[in-house]
């Protein structure tokens, strides 16, 4: 059919067809076509079941509670002649619901598109629930920071809603809300369009080409292998249902996790799976899973169905992701195939719905906490992994750190019984070579002791040289270095540490705790300013607080001695930045002048040690884009380097840093206290 369109003479010209009409004979009238439009004009339309309705020639599923009306608005966005008009209802959860009847195949519909026409700003959701699989409601694409509110400015818009991971899932209804959660008059228009799901787009599931692997018992995301429930379920997984994961940071960034509700009031209420056959444990004989709790409590592990067998621990970190093991290499060959986890067992101080997050609950291969660790002979003995040389006399066996905190959390120390009534009883190392001093001049020992004494270090072997200092804190944890640049080519060969040196006053069983006696660079520029001598200046490196410190920030941060000298960060000196934890948006701020280079040295790196994990913001202004970038300080008492990329603030002309600790929170005190070091730019 033609369509006729009028100009601003239309009306004289109707006048005139109507005149012509009236002259003719009564007897001998002449029909004349009404111009109309009318939604399909197409007989041979070929159904694409992907379109939901598009009001015109595919609407193929009946949409009752919308009617087919004119386009108000023909642009083009939507130049349709036909739209849907629906009027929402007065209940907070009125919807437009399209009911399948069977499951929804979201292996080619992962993508929902919709154009809405609206005066209305509400919030604007899409829903899938229906047959046995969880309800999941998101918000449109680009609307997640908004809380899914659309704008309501009378124009057409598309909107898309992202169901790509709901493959395999059997979902049969879809409910759209158009203003979700608000009660209103009844009266508010929307005009909506091409209803459809969009096969254009790939739909990727995350899960194709992944292998199954038995040995994971449920990581909450592909690797579902086993029914987790407990010995009264009928085959319903109601005891552990996949959610969203509450705490995406630290050792766990999955999408999804396990929610298990405890019977706190219960002693043994418990996790519960059954694997069916016997669980080998000779290859993979440690248990694994992560665990996020909102409270500390004992934690057991138990495995049943043959010689059965169960491991005590404690779930000890709040508030944030933990991964946990349990050893059951003793049980291998013991015939169990169940495995069956106890929060807060034994104990009923609980409530009756105590929710524990957890995740990637597996077995693995037995990882010995030095596999890996690669020798560093300047490293005497740290007591755990690096233990290079022997003590003589009667030594210092690895014991328990009796005081894990301050600079010490160490799990195992050194303990060195010394005979207090003997001037100069010592603990000794023989190298059985020349120590090279070339570098690594500067001895440090960490020591424990409830005595304030005299301290000796010396070298012996070839030119001797020693050293005396003083233990002058007692209860706690310090270390104590000793300057050794001037013995470099000294030929000695062997260390002697004589702990409360000359005196004859202690008694025969004197206890000191020792650790990590190591040789590190001495770089102390204040006591040692030959040392700077002759370093050429690099503007990469905004402080080390030793010989490169270019920039200082608007607020003093002392160079202080390193309160924790360790493999991650040896430096003698670092900065000590006091920081008011009451302020959420309190900082450390350097301003560089001009413009930061960030063409090739575009990696800021920072080494923190702090004493409690925090947000840590890092960002970068003064030019033509702030960029602000962010990470958690998730390790405590150790250093951690830490690394942000701005190469996207290439050629933006920024020229001031700014540090945030914990920031945005004002859950701290007036004076927080965050060690660092190394603060500069690298390249990528």
């Amino acid at each position: 059919m033609k369509i006729i369109k009028f100009k601003k003479y239309g009306r004289a010209i109707l006048l005139l067809l109507l005149a012509f009409n009236l002259s003719c004979d009564e007897d001998d009238p002449q029909a004349f076509d009404t111009i109309t439009y009318i939604p399909c004009e197409d007989a041979d339309v070929v159904v694409n079941a992907n379109i939901i309705s598009d009001f015109e020639c595919q609407a193929n599923i009946d949409l009752s509670a919308v009617n087919t009306v004119r386009n108000p608005a023909e642009v083009a966005v939507n130049p349709s002649k036909f739209a849907g008009e629906l009027i929402d209802g007065t209940d907070a959860w009125d919807a437009l619901v399209i009911d399948y009847g069977n499951p929804i195949d979201f292996s080619t519909n992962g993508v929902l598109k919709i154009k809405i026409k609206t005066e209305v700003e509400g919030k604007f959701l899409a829903k899938l629930e229906g047959g046995t699989s969880t309800p999941v409601e998101v918000v449109a694409i680009g609307l997640e920071d908004n809380d899914g509110i659309i704008s309501g400015d009378f124009k057409w818009t598309e909107y898309a809603f992202d169901f790509s991971n709901q493959k395999g899932e059997n979902h049969t209804k879809l409910v759209i809300f158009f203003n979700a959660g608000v009660e209103t008059s009844g009266t508010d228009v929307y005009y909506i369009d091409d209803l459809f799901w969009d096969t254009s787009l790939e739909v990727v599931d995350p899960c194709d080409g992944v292998t199954e692997d038995l040995t994971i018992l449920n990581d909450f995301d592909c690797q579902q292998n086993f029914f987790i429930g407990n010995p009264a379920d009928t085959g319903d997984d109601t005891t552990t249902p996949v959610a969203d994961n509450p705490n995406k940071s630290g050792v766990n960034t999955s999408d999804n996790v396990g929610e298990y509700t405890d019977d706190g009031t219960n002693a043994w209420d418990n996790l519960y799976i059954d694997t069916g056959e016997e669980i080998d444990l000779v290859a993979k004989p440690m248990l694994s899973l992560k665990i996020h709790s909102s409270k500390t409590i004992p934690l057991l592990a138990k495995l049943e169905g043959g010689t059965q067998i169960e491991i005590w621990g404690a779930i000890d970190v709040t508030g944030e992701w933990k991964e946990y093991t349990f050893d059951f290499s003793a049980a291998a060959g013991n015939g169990n195939t169940r495995v069956v986890l106890f929060f807060n067992g034994g104990e009923t101080d609980g409530t009756s719905e105590d929710i524990y997050y957890v995740d990637d609950i597996k077995f693995m291969e037995f990882v010995g906490p030095c596999d890996g660790v690669v020798e560093d002979l300047s490293i005497i003995s740290d007591f755990e992994c690096q233990q290079n040389f022997a003590f003589g006399n009667d030594g210092a066996p690895v014991i328990d750190n009796p005081n894990k905190s301050g600079e010490n959390t160490s799990d195992s120390v050194g303990e060195f019984t010394d005979d207090g009534k003997s001037a100069w009883d010592n603990l000794f190392v023989d190298f059985g070579a020349e120590i090279d001093l070339s570098v690594n001049n500067q001895l440090n020992i960490k020591i424990l002791s409830d005595r304030a004494v005299p301290l000796l270090a010396k070298l012996e072997g070839g030119t001797e040289m020693e050293i005396w200092g003083a233990i002058d804190v007692t209860g706690e944890w310090k270390n104590y270095t000793f300057d050794f640049s001037a013995a470099a080519g000294n030929g000695n060969t062997k260390v002697a540490l004589f702990f409360n040196g000359a005196e004859t006053d202690g008694t025969s069983q004197d206890i000191y705790y020792v650790d990590d006696i190591m040789f590190t660079a001495m770089t102390n520029c204040d006591e040692v300013s030959e040392n700077c001598s002759g370093v050429a200046e690099d503007l990469t490196v905004i402080n080390d607080f030793d010989c490169q410190q270019n920039y200082t920030g608007q607020v003093e941060v002392p160079v202080v001695q390193n309160p924790n000298v360790s493999c991650v960060n040896r430096s003698s000196n670092v900065g000590k930045f006091t920081d008011d934890g009451k302020s959420a948006w309190d900082n450390l701020f350097i301003d560089f002048g001009d413009p930061i280079d960030l063409t090739t040295h575009n990696q800021l790196k920072i080494k923190i040690l702090s004493s409690k994990a925090v947000p840590l913001i890092v960002k970068i202004e003064g030019g033509l884009a702030p960029l602000e970038l962010s990470a958690d300080i998730s390790v405590v008492d150790e250093w951690v380097e830490y690394t942000f990329d701005f190469s996207p603030s290439i050629g933006q002309a920024n020229n001031k840093l700014v540090l945030f600790f914990n920031g945005g929170q004002t859950d701290g005190t007036s004076e927080d206290i965050y060690y660092i070091d190394n603060i500069r730019f690298v390249e990528k």
